[in-house]
């Protein structure tokens, strides 16, 4: 008979069964204990928890509500109910259950990590940066903390960030798939997809048969356009689950990656001949027929996919580029309509999308609407400026091109780009050009320029200051003394400056030799 358990011991039981996604287990588990448990708060947050992960926040909530009637000040329950209400997207009500749990305890992990979590789903990156700073400062050990914070810093741009925060996070937990996933996007963002192979081949040598960490390699082989060794590794999976869908899916990936439509076809047929209610199958057979111009073929191959997965917004993503190459653009808008309601916050590549299509149906307000809007979820992504200012340009909006243009030359210098639109024929006037040579320089030197501004804008002000004080004291003089006063002081003023320029002379005359040749004593301003 299996031993009883006390509660910490069978608590942390059921989160790992939880963990691990074997949810039928853990009801039975709790089922089991609860006639010796009851009404215990921990026992309710498990079973509330269990019904958050299956997407049921009805149910968690009843759940949570017995708990908060137990103990109002459970800080478990609190953000219990933050996690539920986010999931039936109250924010509102969410956000209050968050606030009270810090009230309670500001200085907790969970709750702080629950923080950075909720400002980076509202979009304010340096609010929850701020708070994983707190959490650094309390020495924090919780993967989730930096996995939160690496969003952050993506988001904001800060690449080499986000990279140091995602791998302590699987320093902290090596199981850590989402963490590890997270960190090989961006690897494959930022142009360096080698590295997220070789992030995977080293998680390979503690784990050589996790099906899913070698589907992930070959995504990323592909990414790395080593097509020769992503296909040797799809069909290794093969062989070592033939009765999976996996390496045939895998596979054929890498034909449509190298347009080989009909392979990829033959491929994804033995995928469905292995397991024909399997959603990613369906959905590679569909991107095939569509990119073959096969419409009818596409449309009943996605409608499978999404009936087996109704809820997956990859699928309809393809599902809208489809429709949008086959020029049903009803269906298309509604298609992203769904899935931006599905995924915001995490929806700039659908944003991006609607863009580009209305731009190139002329429709460039519309364009810039969205473009706005995918800027305002990743402030970070500065390839998102230049179509702006293109639109802006194109209809006449000179005077607000110059923030853009100056944000743009913040986050990516002066590249080629930037040379693209010192020759616009809109930039072409004086001021223009004399505001692109002020970017330009900023560009290279960034340091030097805020330098440069620094000592003009303060030099300015000294000499209003000393302009001011000067008219100040001589009124006052003159109040004290008249007439006589006042041209006395102008008489000490004038015997000190004829001083000070006797000695600057005689110091030019008698010490000027001495200076370095070719020392430079001012910072010219190259306009």
């Amino acid at each position: 008979m299996e031993e009883w358990l006390d509660l910490p011991e069978f608590a942390d039981k059921v989160h790992e069964l939880i963990d691990v996604g074997l949810f039928d287990e853990a009801l039975r588990q709790l089922d089991e204990y609860k006639s010796a448990y009851p009404n215990e708060p921990e026992m309710l947050l498990l079973y509330s928890r269990l019904h958050s992960e299956q997407n049921r926040p009805e149910q968690a909530l009843e759940y949570l509500q017995q708990c908060y009637t137990i103990d109002r000040n459970n800080v478990d329950c609190l953000l219990g109910f933050f996690y539920a209400y986010s999931q039936k997207n109250e924010q509102k009500k969410a956000s209050a259950y968050l606030a009270e749990a810090e009230k309670l305890q500001p200085e907790n992990e969970l709750v702080i990590s629950s923080l950075i979590w909720y400002h980076n789903e509202q979009n304010r990156y340096e609010k929850a940066i701020a708070y994983f700073n707190k959490a650094r400062q309390l020495h924090t050990n919780n993967p989730e903390t930096f996995r939160n914070a690496g969003i952050a810093y993506e988001r904001l741009g800060r690449y080499d960030d986000a990279e140091a925060c995602l791998r302590t996070a699987i320093t902290l937990n090596p199981r850590y798939d989402e963490a590890r996933d997270m960190l090989a996007d961006l690897y494959i963002m930022n142009g360096r997809p080698e590295k997220a192979v070789d992030l995977y081949k080293e998680h390979l040598k503690d784990s050589p048969r996790n099906i899913k960490v070698l589907s992930r390699l070959v995504y990323c082989l592909t990414q790395n356009d080593d097509y020769a060794e992503a296909v040797e590794q799809a069909k290794k999976t093969i062989s070592l689950y033939p009765n999976s869908p996996v390496g045939y899916v895998d596979l054929a990936y890498v034909h449509l990656n190298k347009n080989e439509f009909n392979a990829a076809l033959q491929v994804i047929v033995k995928a469905l001949d292995v397991a024909p209610l399997d959603a990613e199958a369906w959905r590679v057979k569909g991107i095939v027929f569509s990119e073959k111009g096969e419409r009818e073929e596409a449309e009943k191959a996605f409608g499978q996919a999404l009936s087996l997965d109704p809820e997956n917004p990859e699928i309809m993503r393809d599902v809208y580029h489809h429709l949008r190459n086959a020029g049903d653009y009803e269906r298309m808008e509604k298609t992203i309509d769904r899935v931006i309601r599905l995924e915001h916050p995490y929806c700039m590549e659908d944003y991006w999308f609607l863009a580009d299509h209305y731009r190139e149906q002329g429709q460039n307000l519309r364009a810039f609407h969205y473009l706005r809007k995918a800027y305002e979820l990743v402030p970070g992504e500065a390839e998102l400026i230049p179509p702006m200012i293109d639109i802006m340009l194109e209809e006449g909006h000179l005077n607000y091109t110059t923030p853009f243009l100056m944000h743009y030359v913040q986050r990516s210098g002066w590249n080629e780009v930037m040379d693209q639109f010192a020759r616009h024929q809109r930039l072409q006037g004086k001021w223009a050009q004399e505001g692109l040579r002020a970017l330009r320089f900023f560009g290279a030197n960034p340091v030097e320029f805020r330098n440069y501004i620094f000592n003009y804008y303060f030099k300015r002000f000294l000499r209003v200051f000393a302009g001011a004080a000067g008219a100040i004291v001589l009124l006052v003089i003159y109040c004290f003394f008249g007439l006589k006063g006042l041209i006395a002081a102008f008489s000490m003023a004038a015997a000190t400056g004829g001083a000070w320029v006797l000695w600057y002379f005689v110091k030019k005359r008698l010490l000027g030799g001495m200076e370095k040749p070719g020392r430079r004593t001012t910072h010219a301003w190259p306009l």
